[in-house]
Parts: structure tokens; C-alpha cells; sequence
């Protein structure tokens, strides 16, 4: 499947140039972000290519639509000359690599910012602080910020995604403040995610951890459906089709009802059933 379009208007940032040196996905994905804001982006691969196309073709293929794709040896003089040019015009740079990498290649941030002033530069990395020269992954992001469930793994790429968002928001911040230079850390954006455990919302048995019988996960005839009946005043409608349904959303008794009723219909039923009566309920797909 294609990346879903965005409802951003595409010409907030008309005649911003981002120049991204990222590879795999977080600083793409932040440099597709701003492309569907109207930036002009040009993406600077090593000239082996980025790896995330082996990885993933699809979506690298779905990222790079309206990118403009350079294949430059920066550790030559050649490549480096070509990136100055680019540099020179260009609003924001993404980079994501190490920073020893990015000395190698000329790109250590402060260096720049003395060649180019204006320049909104933002430096995705995997952790910060004591952690820094670790290397890692998005799962390893995960498993520090205790967000999985062994042995499972996870259904998506949270700390990745989040980090690009957060670039996102570095760059804008950047580029309103007329330039200057952040970090964003992939480990620092996993741990937004465990914000809700620690305050044990979602821990198993808690408000949003099974809890509430409004707020829960059922099997239906033919598969599952997520209820999402939080506030009250939805409990009046599940009171309407569920005889017997005791006030209190997290008595055993509300569980059980709600367990064994929505066998009784298919996912399609219930669907049809929630919109007509205005509950807060989804097909698990």
C-alpha cells in the first residue's frame, strides 16, 4: 500500500530547499513531511544508494515521489564541492548519521553553521547523553524505553516514525528562529511513547490496560472489534443493546456481558449498530 496522502496545505512551504543526507527511514520520512508542505527536496545518497531500498523498495520508492535524488562520494573533493553548492541555497539540512561520519564528510554542524549562517540544520541520531555512541535500532529504542512485550515484536516502527515528526518540528522551529542546530534522538522519542505506561494507563489492568470494559478489545462472530466507549455518556447506548449491563465500567459483571455479547453479531453488525448509535467502535483489520 501506498503512504496515505496528508490534509496539509502543499504550499506552506513553497521555495524552502531541504537538503537530506539521511538514510533508511526517519530523515527521509521527516524530508517527505516537508515535501508535502511544499518544500523542494533533495536527497544526497552515498554512491552505493541507501541501503532502505533493499530493505523496503516500496516505501522508499513512495518517499522519494517529487524528491530530487543525488548520488554523492562525500568523502571526495568532488562530492564535497557539489554539496557545498547545494548548501549554499539551501534552507534546511537533515543528516543522520554519526557524528564521526559527519566530520568525515564535512558536515559536523558547527562547522556549517559558520559557512552557512542561515542554515537550519537538524542532526537525527540514536540516543543522546551517556548513550550516544551506542549503536542501535528502532527496536533497540523500544526495548529501552520498555515498550514491548516479549516475544513479541513490534506491530510498527514508533521510535522512527515519532523522530520523524520530531525533525519536522526541529526544522520548522529552526527555520522560523532563522536558522541554528538541534538533535533530535530516536531513543528520546520511544520514551514519549512510554509516558502512558509509567503512568500506568496502560498497564495490564489499568484505565486503558483492560480495566474499563468500555475501553477494550472483544471477539465478535467472525473476528474482533475495539471499543473505545471511554466517557459516560456512551455507556447509555451500550446499556440500550446489552440487557443487564451494570453501571460500573470495571466490574467483572461489565466485562463478562460485553465479552459474551459481542459474539452473538458479526464485526459488520456491530460496525453498522456503533454508527447508528454514535459509539466509538472499529473493525480490527
Amino acid at each position: 500500500m501506498r503512504m496515505k496522502q496528508n490534509h496539509y496545505s502543499s504550499t506552506l512551504l513553497d521555495g524552502i530547499l531541504v537538503v537530506n543526507t539521511g538514510l533508511n527511514l526517519p530523515a527521509p520520512r521527516a524530508a517527505h513531511m516537508l515535501h508535502e508542505r511544499g518544500a523542494r527536496i533533495i536527497k544526497v545518497e552515498p554512491p552505493q544508494g541507501d541501503t532502505f531500498e533493499h530493505f523496503c523498495k516500496a516505501w522508499y520508492e513512495d518517499m522519494l515521489q517529487g524528491v530530487e535524488r543525488r548520488r554523492l562520494d562525500l568523502k571526495s573533493e568532488a562530492g564535497r564541492q557539489a554539496m557545498d553548492n547545494l548548501l549554499t541555497d539551501a534552507d534546511i539540512l537533515i543528516t543522520s548519521q554519526r557524528p564521526a561520519a559527519l566530520e568525515r564528510m564535512g558536515l559536523a554542524a558547527e562547522n556549517l553553521r559558520k559557512r552557512y549562517p542561515r542554515l537550519s540544520i537538524v542532526n537525527i541520531i540514536g540516543s543522546a547523553s551517556e548513550h550516544s555512541h551506542l549503536p542501535g535500532h528502532d527496536l533497540t529504542y523500544q526495548a529501552r524505553a520498555g515498550l514491548l512485550e516479549p516475544p513479541n515484536l513490534p506491530r510498527s516502527l514508533l521510535a522512527d516514525l515519532a523522530g520523524a515528526q520530531q525533525a519536522v518540528i526541529a526544522a520548522l522551529s529552526l527555520l522560523h528562529a532563522g536558522g541554528g542546530i538541534q538533535q533530535v534522538a530516536l531513543s528520546d522519542a520511544a520514551e514519549l511513547f512510554q509516558e502512558p505506561v509509567s503512568y500506568h494507563l496502560t498497564r495490564r489492568g489499568g484505565l486503558l490496560g483492560g480495566g474499563h470494559a468500555g475501553y477494550n478489545i472483544y471477539r465478535t462472530a467472525d473476528g474482533y472489534i475495539a471499543l473505545a466507549a471511554l466517557e459516560h455518556h456512551f455507556w447509555p447506548a451500550l446499556h440500550d443493546i446489552f440487557l443487564g449491563l451494570p453501571d460500573d465500567p470495571f466490574s467483572p459483571r461489565a466485562h463478562e456481558i460485553l465479552r459474551a455479547g459481542f459474539q452473538n453479531k458479526t464485526t459488520t453488525q456491530w460496525l453498522f449498530l456503533a454508527r447508528e448509535r454514535d459509539i466509538p467502535l472499529e473493525a480490527i483489520v
